[in-house]
């Protein structure tokens, strides 16, 4: 009866992740506007506005391979936690502000997050970095490699965009 309980809960809990991950990828697909002209590939503001999309589909993913118990279930809802939540809070620090600055200085836009995104992808960050490191999904927990390269992956897509 045990073993029944922890399978019917990692499939309810990665399928809610995944419906959430479902429909935050199409409301974010559905706000990105793809170019065909070359000189917009090379602004920021055009790949910027592919990082919820990302974000969304690392969400959906995670939930998918709860579903099926994938064993790195974990490590990608700590990725996606750890890129969020690092992400948001580099910008309430101000730091990924202090670097946009200069860049809005010699005429570059802010890289943050619509506001909208915020709210809900803290929010996920959050829950995602309990469950991964709780290890709620009964699944291979969470190495210590890979919740540094979480945090590191976290850092370089706060700040990667801000040295394109």
């Amino acid at each position: 009866m045990k073993e029944v309980f922890k399978i019917r809960k990692t499939a309810v809990i990665g399928g809610a992740i995944s419906i959430i991950g479902l429909a935050l990828t199409v409301f974010f697909a559905s706000q990105v506007s793809f170019s065909i002209r070359l000189e917009s590939w090379f602004s920021q503001q055009y790949w910027v506005q592919f990082k919820p999309l990302v974000s969304s589909i690392l969400l959906l993913t995670a939930g998918m391979l709860a579903v099926f118990k994938r064993p790195n279930a974990n490590f990608i809802l700590a990725l996606f936690g750890h890129t969020i939540s690092e992400e948001i809070i580099f910008d309430w620090l101000g730091l990924t502000n202090a670097s946009t600055r200069f860049f809005d200085f010699i005429g570059l836009n802010n890289l943050n997050f619509p506001e909208y995104t915020i709210v809900w992808f803290f929010g996920l960050s959050l829950i995602s970095l309990c469950i991964a490191y709780s290890n709620v999904l009964n699944l291979r927990r969470v190495t210590l490699g890979e919740a540094l390269f979480g945090i590191a992956t976290g850092v370089v897509v706060s700040f990667l965009p801000s040295l394109l």
